[in-house]
């Protein structure tokens, strides 16, 4: 447990000032989208969900990937460290999730304080779509390993070549990312979780073999 509070700190040293700037951007977004309440303006809480999980998703993928970069600028002091690639990829992973749910928590407050001062309903956000923000992060900062790893083998061979595959991946990417939403909405939350989860797992652990083959020396 000493280890992984060591890890977490250091998570957070690293990644302090880019949480700071994008929670004040994120207070920024939410309080803007909850202003047309304040008049009786009209609120679209569906809308205003799928934008704050887009948001919250690369929120955790940027995290995750300025981390990564910022440790791989001296790769032969994190890599040969004594923990494991795993625990220390987990790390990144863990603290990204913590500042994006103090995040969610700044945009869930903002709605309760919306909803209590002007009483109008369906402002706090349900479960369902709590988790369906948790679960994109965690998609987001697992396909955000493999396509960084890629990226960093086709750099040493092929230059700026490397960024065209890199586009043609986010295409990809993003089509299975809109069949995984159309599960969730046909089938459910459960449907949809499993997936999720099963997805992320298969790319994380494929990100991380390919950093440990490929990119590390």
């Amino acid at each position: 447990m000493t280890s992984w509070n060591g890890l977490l700190r250091k998570e957070w040293v690293l990644l302090r000032i880019t949480f700071l700037v994008l929670i004040a951007f994120m207070i920024f977004i939410a309080a803007s989208s909850f202003a047309p309440l304040a008049v009786g303006g009209k609120f679209d809480l569906t809308e205003i969900t799928n934008m704050f999980s887009f948001l919250h998703m690369y929120f955790g993928a940027l995290l995750f990937v300025h981390s990564l970069n910022t440790d791989m600028k001296q790769p032969d002091i994190w890599l040969h460290s004594p923990a494991s690639l795993g625990k220390l990829l987990g790390a990144k992973m863990l603290m990204a999730l913590l500042l994006v749910g103090v995040s969610n928590l700044v945009w869930s407050g903002i709605g309760v304080f919306t909803y209590f001062i002007g009483g109008f309903v369906g402002v706090i956000p349900e479960w369902p779509n709590l988790l369906k923000v948790l679960l994109t992060t965690v998609f987001a900062i697992s396909a955000s390993l493999p396509i960084w790893a890629i990226y960093k083998v086709l750099a040493l061979r092929v230059g700026w070549l490397a960024a065209i595959v890199v586009l043609v991946i986010l295409f990809i990417g993003s089509i299975l990312w809109g069949i995984m939403e159309m599960i969730w909405h046909e089938f459910g939350p459960f449907a949809g979780s499993t997936l999720y989860i099963i997805v992320s797992i298969v790319l994380f652990a494929g990100g991380a073999i390919l950093l440990e083959k490929k990119v590390r020396y």
